[in-house]
């Protein structure tokens, strides 16, 4: 949980706050914490409320947190405030 940045295709970024879990799949037997390619998802919220970016078009973007990790993410619906789908390895945790 934390800032992070949204790069749209279109190479424009706007600060967000995220709030980002690993999904483990059940059927597997050796998921760990530290399981960067267990699928992730969470919460992306706009820092500027008063931006007309639409995080909806996050379709697919990029989120760089601080750390300078990047992921490719899906926003699952909201324009302000949206959840969203991980495509790859997670960000936010070690190899």
């Amino acid at each position: 949980m934390g800032p992070a940045i949204v790069i749209f295709e279109d190479g424009s970024e706007v600060p967000v706050t995220v709030s980002l879990v690993l999904r483990y799949d059940p059927s597997r037997d050796d998921n760990r914490e530290s399981d960067r390619n267990s699928t992730w998802a969470g919460s992306v919220t706009l820092v500027d409320e008063e931006s007309d970016v639409d995080l909806s078009d996050a379709f697919p973007g990029v989120l760089r947190l601080p750390n300078g990790r990047e992921s490719e993410f899906m926003a699952t619906g909201g324009q302000r405030e949206s959840g969203c789908s991980g495509i790859g390895p997670a960000p936010f945790v070690d190899a």
